[in-house]
């Protein structure tokens, strides 16, 4: 079993999995949206006291998280820095953080993101 799976459990560990598309069961890298994911939870953590507060400046005061406020918050905090994303690995990006395939994010789904 992967050491990264192993660190992981419950939940967080079948989101973890799923993420990964089940390939960390033998000894393949680390994906790049789980990077990608992990390093904006990292700057939500340092900019924000609260995911909530994070969700509502992400959602511009709205219910929903769309995928162009989701790049505006991302460059707002240049989130990504380093990752050097096409607009198709942005969408693609949104979308693994979509789990329910919406084309928005509610705040239940991106406190189970970050």
């Amino acid at each position: 079993m992967s050491p990264y799976v192993a660190a992981a459990s419950g939940r967080t560990q079948s989101v973890f999995t799923a993420s990964m598309g089940g390939g960390l069961n033998a000894s393949s890298t680390v994906d790049w949206k789980l990077a990608a994911i992990q390093q904006i939870g990292l700057k939500i953590s340092k900019v924000y006291d609260s995911l909530e507060e994070s969700f509502y400046d992400a959602a511009a005061q709205s219910d929903k998280v769309d995928l162009k406020k989701f790049n505006v918050f991302v460059d707002k905090h240049d989130a990504l820095r380093g990752f050097n994303l096409t607009d198709m690995l942005k969408q693609k990006l949104f979308a693994e953080i979509d789990p329910h395939k919406k084309t928005f994010l509610s705040i239940k789904d991106w406190m189970n993101a970050f």
